[in-house]
């Protein structure tokens, strides 16, 4: 029963990161001329509000997932781990605290301020790529002895390792990019398999 939860719990994080999507709808781009970036804000600002809801209970589904699954005894690697989610989990709900300031504050703030607010968002987003390469690497180092989860985790950190260079003012590179936005579905999917992976002995 514990092993459905834990299951369910990793599906459930995908799901609601999905949700949270649907509902924040298309974001305009941090170099979007200010005032699009307002009225996108305004304009959805409820909406925007319940994603960034939906978003950090999904945390609690994630956390559940990996804690539960990983096992973590207490070598380095598990350390490293440990430290990698804690990380993790503050420098998402940063990023997620960051887009729902602004929308909660566009109609009262400069837009100027509101640009300069939502281009800092993008690259937060962009730098939780940091963390989650430390918790992904650190776990595919910890579970040597499920090899295939090893390497495929050690594949996802890697992808995030780059993933937190990607700094370009346009382009794949760009925070809004091709890269950032497959980064943003490899952490739900590297949940998924975790929670579906045999835990460690």
């Amino acid at each position: 029963m514990t092993r459905y939860r834990v299951r369910l719990a990793g599906i459930g994080f995908a799901v609601l990161v999905l949700v949270s999507e649907v509902l924040k709808g298309d974001s305009p781009s941090p170099n979007a001329p200010a005032r699009e970036i307002v009225e996108f804000l305004v304009d959805g600002r409820t909406a925007i509000l319940a994603g960034a809801y939906v978003q950090m209970l999904a945390l609690f589904l994630a956390a559940f997932a990996i804690v539960s699954v990983t096992g973590w005894p207490d070598g380095v690697a598990d350390r490293l781990a440990r430290l990698g989610l804690v990380l993790t989990l503050v420098a998402y709900t940063a990023y997620v605290f960051l887009t729902a300031a602004s929308a909660y504050g566009a109609a009262d703030l400069p837009a100027g301020t509101v640009k300069a607010l939502w281009q800092v968002r993008f690259v937060s987003e962009t730098f939780v790529a940091f963390p989650a390469a430390l918790l992904i690497g650190a776990s595919a180092w910890a579970s040597r002895a499920r090899r295939r989860y090893a390497w495929f985790s050690a594949i996802v950190a890697a992808a995030f390792l780059v993933g937190g260079a990607s700094l370009a003012r346009d382009g794949f590179f760009a925070p809004d990019g091709g890269y950032g936005f497959i980064l943003f579905w490899l952490l739900p999917l590297w949940v998924v398999v975790t929670a579906w992976s045999p835990r460690t002995p």
